[in-house]
């Protein structure tokens, strides 16, 4: 969890984002379910909400989490083309970038400077309730971690 804690929120903020904004099937608020969600190793977030914004071309992320106890709250707006975008207020990454796959699929990366730091790929489900982001990564503490969350809509 601790490897990409700080990643999974910003990862899941990134993939939520395409189509037009309103019918894209990641925009809205998403809270985290930590029963459904593993970290190896652990532990991972106590809490995470991302809002995700889309007008098909970009998206808007902010995403507030807990770690230890520890508020971090982050926010990117990037392209769905992949490209690298500055992010801010991750204690271990400074650029994201998000790929739109298909309508429920996304992929992200965040990067310290050029070297990637984590990668992920968000799937919203078929009824628009659920996101699952399965990827690997860093946590808050720089420690290298796998994971998937499991985020349900507001």
């Amino acid at each position: 969890m601790r490897r990409f804690h700080l990643a999974l929120p910003l990862a899941l903020c990134a993939a939520l984002t395409t189509l037009s904004a309103a019918d894209d099937p990641f925009n809205g608020t998403w809270r985290l379910n930590t029963a459904k969600s593993t970290y190896e190793p652990g532990p991972g977030p106590e809490k995470a909400t991302v809002t995700i914004q889309s007008d098909g071309v970009t998206s808007s992320v902010k995403a507030e989490s807990s770690y230890a106890g520890k508020p971090i709250v982050t926010t990117y707006t990037a392209k769905l083309d992949g490209t690298p975008s500055p992010l801010q207020g991750s204690p271990v990454a400074d650029m994201t970038s998000v790929k739109k796959i298909d309508d429920h699929t996304r992929d992200l990366k965040t990067m310290k400077g050029t070297k990637a730091i984590s990668e992920s790929r968000a799937t919203v489900s078929a009824d628009g309730k659920t996101v699952t982001v399965v990827g690997s990564g860093m946590n808050p503490k720089g420690e290298p971690t796998k994971f998937t969350s499991v985020y349900e809509k507001q």
